[in-house]
């Protein structure tokens, strides 16, 4: 009788002990799920590269990686309820190349090497039917945007063959810009709407004013809420969506073509096409926290020498 006492007393206190701990698990567990539904943070990776198009040429490669997120409080602008203030902070690299990769001479060249290394600082004001991104970007060309060596140690690494010389690409600058853009949503229903984009650019790196027109169709979030915009989106409802954009491109000034503004150049430069018209087709799929986008851009010549170019993007981003 004492043995079976003593054997029930240690089964029922094993028995509390584990159910204290699955308790203390379960508030933990609970505690976390209703801290991670407050979404205001987003991690964003992005590759461009013409080689998803079986190209190599021009703007060839391109790597970001975005950190974004929602603010509380007034940061440049004010933060009105019912208004979202974001901000984001990017560091990319951006490599560009002629057609003729392994010439070393320039007299072949239909546009410089070049390469641009930078980082840049953007506070978005969004409002239900429109959206403002201010953004100052600031960084570096030449060998030290580390673009030539990560491209001729991508083709040595996969034997590619075209070694690019990367002769007498622009040389070291360090540049800023400041960039503006600005969206206004017309939507016609749940599933379609179009958005109209400008994009003026003003800096010692390049000076340019884009328009877009976008269609949008599928199924999307609210203005101030879709991913379309790359907003960090606080719900976690799916979303589906392709898109189709046209655009046109005024540029006065491109350094990583003509090099510097005062055009003091002792390697080889291009003039820019004044007029450049631009296709975007592309999809965004969003699934809880994570989103994925793919993207076909295209655009005609950017130089007299050149001709038209198109690559593709992929876009991951995951929100926290």
């Amino acid at each position: 009788m004492l043995i079976l006492f003593f054997t029930l007393k240690l089964i029922f206190t094993t028995i509390f002990k584990l159910l204290k701990q699955l308790t203390l698990l379960l508030l933990v567990l609970h505690t976390c799920i209703t801290y991670s539904q407050d979404i205001n943070e987003q991690i964003e990776f992005k590759i461009d590269n013409d080689k998803f198009l079986f190209i190599d040429r021009y703007y060839t490669s391109g790597l970001f990686i975005t950190y974004k997120k929602q603010l509380e409080n007034d940061f440049i602008f004010d933060n009105i309820e019912g208004n979202k203030l974001q901000l984001n902070l990017t560091l990319g690299n951006e490599t560009y190349t002629p057609t003729d990769l392994s010439s070393f001479d320039s007299s072949r060249f239909d546009r410089p090497f070049a390469g641009w290394l930078y980082g840049s600082i953007e506070i978005v004001k969004i409002k239900s039917r429109s959206a403002l991104f201010l953004a100052l970007e600031g960084g570096v060309t030449g060998d030290a945007s580390l673009s030539g060596s990560l491209q001729q140690g991508f083709h040595d690494l996969f034997d590619l063959g075209n070694r690019p010389t990367w002769a007498e690409q622009i040389g070291f600058k360090v540049l800023f810009n400041f960039k503006l853009k600005y969206i206004y949503n017309w939507q016609l229903n749940k599933n379609n709407t179009f958005q109209i984009i400008t994009k003026p650019s003003l800096g010692t790196k390049d000076i340019f004013v884009n328009n877009e027109v976008r269609y949008v169709f599928g199924k999307f979030n609210t203005f101030n809420e879709t991913s379309g915009i790359g907003v960090v989106n606080s719900s976690l409802n799916n979303e589906f969506f392709g898109f189709i954009g046209l655009g046109h491109k005024y540029v006065i000034h491109n350094t990583l073509l003509q090099g510097g503004i005062t055009r003091n150049e002792t390697t080889f430069t291009a003039s820019p096409t004044r007029n450049v018209y631009k296709l975007d087709v592309g999809s965004t799929l969003k699934i809880k926290r994570n989103t994925y986008k793919l993207v076909y851009s295209f655009n005609t010549k950017e130089t007299k020498l050149s001709s038209s170019h198109g690559y593709g993007s992929f876009t991951y981003a995951r929100s926290f």
